[in-house]
């Protein structure tokens, strides 16, 4: 009986002996948890990546609309001209196109009139002032250098066209008027009647007006003048007398 007692017994400890050594094996489960945190880590942090990278390109091609900016560097003494805004497009009817010794092409735009003011009123017969720049030939010493390399590609109305215009937005502080200055895109969207003559008892007899600019139009007050007529007195479109008077570092007919 003893004999028997004891055998059962032996045979009762070695089962447990087993029990423990299977709860043993068990205790790997944690390491192989933990996988899966680590290998999502990765994952996450890559998605982030391509998101940010995606924002990223988004901004880089915005500015690449509307305006050259390219333009600026051949803008002469640009510190004269305060921008309103950057990039803004208009529409309007062109009243008078012309020619200036600093190789710009001076354009007056019939516009809407919360786009001047009452200098543009005064010196521009209401009309927002466009230049395209450097698509002249340049007589004026100190425009020479800023318009070097500037192509000859923009296009030139005639006085009458309705046009889309996109350019900067300034104002021009030795003139005191509105401009878009410099323009980057010009398009004729339209051909209408050109605006009616001034009445002749405001001219000078037989069209007289002098001196006059490069492509033989009359200087109106406000305008530009170039050195060689610097302290000239002449005779405006409009037949007032008009003088080229120095204002600041520029000189312009008053």
């Amino acid at each position: 009986m003893n004999a028997r007692r004891l055998l059962i017994t032996t045979a009762l400890a070695l089962a447990l002996a087993g029990c423990g050594s299977g709860g043993g094996g068990t205790a790997s489960i944690p390491t192989l948890g933990g996988s899966p945190p680590a290998s999502s880590s990765p994952a996450v942090h890559h998605k982030h990546k391509h998101h940010h990278h995606h924002h990223h390109q988004t901004r880089a091609v915005a500015p690449g609309h509307g305006c050259d900016a390219a333009l600026w560097a051949h803008v002469y003494h640009p510190d004269r001209l305060h921008v309103v805004d950057q990039c803004k497009t208009v529409r309007g009817t062109v009243t008078k196109v012309e020619w200036e010794p600093d190789g710009d092409l001076h354009i007056r735009l019939a516009t809407r009139p919360a786009l001047v003011n009452s200098v543009n009123d005064q010196y521009q017969a209401g009309d927002l002032v466009l230049e395209e720049i450097c698509q002249g030939t340049v007589s004026q010493a100190d425009a020479e250098a800023a318009c070097a390399g500037v192509p000859h590609d923009l296009t030139i109305p005639a006085v009458g066209d309705h046009v889309t215009v996109t350019g900067s937005y300034v104002l021009d502080a030795n003139h005191g008027w509105m401009e878009i200055h410099p323009v980057t895109k010009l398009t004729v969207t339209g051909q209408g009647a050109a605006p009616p003559a001034p009445s002749p008892s405001g001219q000078p007899a037989g069209g007289s007006c002098h001196p006059t600019t490069p492509s033989g139009n009359c200087y109106e007050p406000g305008e530009f003048c170039s050195a060689p007529e610097h302290g000239e007195t002449g005779v405006a479109g409009d037949g007032k007398t008009i003088t080229c008077k120095q204002d600041g570092s520029y000189w312009r007919w008053e």
